[in-house]
This record gives C-alpha cells, structure tokens and sequence, in this order.
C-alpha cells in the first residue's frame, strides 16, 4: 500500500516508529564504544614514612582496559598544591629541583606495552636525600597512554592516571595550623538548617589532616547540638589551605540567635586543639506568625467581647441608644479597634526589633 494513501498523521507515525530501531542501534553503538575504556594502576596512593637518605622499593599494578595493544609512558610529577576541595594541583613540568619528591622517584622503565586486559607489575625505587628535611613531601607517579603522551611542557595532564604519593621523612617537623575563616552560608535562617565553612591554613611543614567537633548552643549557652567537622580525615598540604564544609539540620524546634564553637584537633607527634566561634540566627518565619497572628486575634476578640459586655450591661440598666448613637458608636469603634491593631503590631515589632539587637 502506498504511503501516498495514509493521512498526514499516520505517516507521522509510521516515520516515528521507523526511527526508533535507528535510535537503539545508535545508542548500543555508544554503549559498546565506551565500554571497558580506561587505564586502572594500583594501588592508587602510597603513603610511606622513612628517614633521611633512606631508599623505598616497591612496585605499581598497571592494567590495560582500553581497546587493543596500548603503550603507555610512566613519568613523576609534583604535587604543588590542593583546591578548596582537597583535589591535587600538579606540577606541569617535570621535576628539576633535587629537593622536591619527583625527584626522588625512579621508574624500572620508561614505558610498558599491554595488551587489553593484561597487567604488569612496574618497579620503582624512591630515594630519599640523606640532608632532606624532615617534614611531608607530595608527587605523583603517572602512566599515560601514547596517544595523549606528555611533552616536556607538560600538556595533557588531565589525560593521566595517577598514583599519589604522600611522603613523610623524619624529624623535628613544624606543626600548626590556623582557622582562617569559621562562619556559616547566611547569617539568617528560617529553617533550623545551615552549612558551616572552615577554612584551615596549614602553617606548619608535614601533612595535617585536622578533625573536631561543632557544638551549637542557644542564646542561654544551653547546647542543642553537635557535629563533626571533617568526618573523612581529608588533608592539608603544608603552606596552603583548604576549606571544610560541614552541614547541620535538626528536627527540634529552634528559634533564637544559636552559637557555633569549633573545636579542631591537629598534630601527630603532639595533639593540639583550636577553637574559634561564630553566630547565626534562626526565625521560623511561619511558626512565628502564626503566633503573632493568634495573639493578635486574642486582642480583637477581647476587645469585641469587652464592647459586647459594655453595651449589654447599658441595656439591661435601660439605656437605648437612638440609631444615629449606633452610627456614631460604631465608627467611634471601628476607629478605636484600628488604632488598638496599629498600635499591637507597632508593639510586637518593637519587641522583635529590639529582641534581635540586644542579642546580636
């Protein structure tokens, strides 16, 4: 049957359910492309402590998962510092300086050749200087595949797999850090919600990987609640500064000014403990007017009730007003219950005002 007999929607139909094979083998297409691609080396971090002029032998695990025969490079490079979020910033030039850990690093060979699948156990040796100081030393041993092969400029980092090292040589080392910055994302909350940012420096020489506690007390120093900063133990390099967010919630009703205090543990020859401290406010901004609206319609029945009271009481004593004494009554009333409303609102946001000034 021709197409040409099919009215203009059931051609549209026909033409959708044609593409829909089309779509499926495209996406399988996609599927099995990507599947199995990569470069797996283990393990993927090596911390190591050592002293002066020791020598460190060990070996890496490097795993072939792309597609076919691969060669890959193998190269050291300096770690020379961590974003916000504790993620290396490597060097782009290869080691020069005889001081620096990637220096110390020598590979068995310069390069291997897998199969897919296959994997190879790759030597390597890390010379530590006999007049090295004592302290924490960061690098990274590379392995990269030789299509995205690093030129002595060092582009094409981020086409790496990485085996991190954290290398610690002994000896009296400088331990300090400081509490650059310890506040929250917003002064004000409505709910009893809020994310706390720590940012640390790490003043000292060695690795610092600094935990605490964040206690959260209400404006009568009673403590509501606590929490753990840096639950995962993430590091700090030395001379830098990372920051630390850490949520808090609760389910119990808060209203108030609350203060946070941070307590940080740091050191590993000698524990040693920072604190610093920081305000907020939370205003259940629902919950506080329906408090304010029930006062307020307490005052307004109140007030009816009392001018109910007066003017039944003035009838039973005889008193009949004419109709104009109504009118003039009743807006005389109206007017008096909107200046008591004015006035109760003015009140109650003096109150709060003066509420928020004297405790902040």
């Amino acid at each position: 049957m021709a197409l040409t007999n099919f009215s203009s929607q059931q051609r549209a139909v026909f033409f959708f359910l044609a593409l829909i094979p089309m779509f499926l083998f495209w996406i399988g297409g996609v599927a099995y492309a990507q599947d199995g691609v990569g470069i797996r080396i283990q393990p993927s971090t090596l911390d190591e402590r050592a002293d002066p002029g020791a020598l460190i032998e060990g070996a890496l695990t490097v795993t072939n998962q792309d597609g076919g025969k691969q060669k890959y490079y193998l190269a050291a490079r300096n770690i020379e510092n961590m974003d916000d979020n504790g993620r290396p910033v490597f060097s782009t030039t290869p080691a020069s300086d005889p001081m620096e850990a990637a220096a110390w690093i020598h590979m068995s060979v310069p390069d291997i050749e897998l199969e897919q699948g296959a994997s190879i156990e790759v030597p390597y040796r890390i010379e530590i200087p006999a007049d090295a100081s004592p302290g924490s030393y960061f690098a990274a041993i590379f392995v990269t595949r030789e299509a995205d092969r690093v030129t002595e400029s060092g582009a094409g980092v981020g086409f790496q797999v990485a085996s991190l090292l954290n290398l610690r040589v002994n000896g009296t080392a400088l331990e300090g850090i400081i509490i650059r910055e310890f506040s929250t994302d917003k002064a004000f909350y409505t709910k009893p919600e809020a994310v706390f940012k720590t940012r640390i420096e790490n003043t000292g020489t060695v690795h610092e990987r600094p935990r605490g506690i964040i206690e959260i007390s209400d404006l009568f120093g009673k403590k509501v609640d606590q929490i753990i900063m840096n639950e995962s133990a993430g590091g700090i390099m030395p001379r830098t500064d990372r920051v630390f967010e850490t949520p808090w919630t609760t389910e119990q009703f808060t209203l108030g000014r609350y203060t946070a205090s941070a307590s940080i543990v740091f050191g590993d020859t000698e524990k040693q403990t920072i604190t610093r401290d920081t305000t907020f406010w939370v205003i259940p901004l629902k919950e506080v007017g329906m408090v304010l609206g029930g006062i307020l319609l307490l005052a307004l029945f109140i007030t009816w009730g009392m001018r109910r009271y007066v003017r039944n009481a003035l009838a039973r004593a005889g008193h009949v007003p004419s109709q104009a004494q109504k009118i003039a009554e009743t807006t005389s009333f109206g007017k008096r219950l909107m200046r008591t409303v004015t006035w109760l609102l003015i009140i109650l946001a003096l109150l709060f005002i003066g509420t928020l000034v004297f405790f902040a």
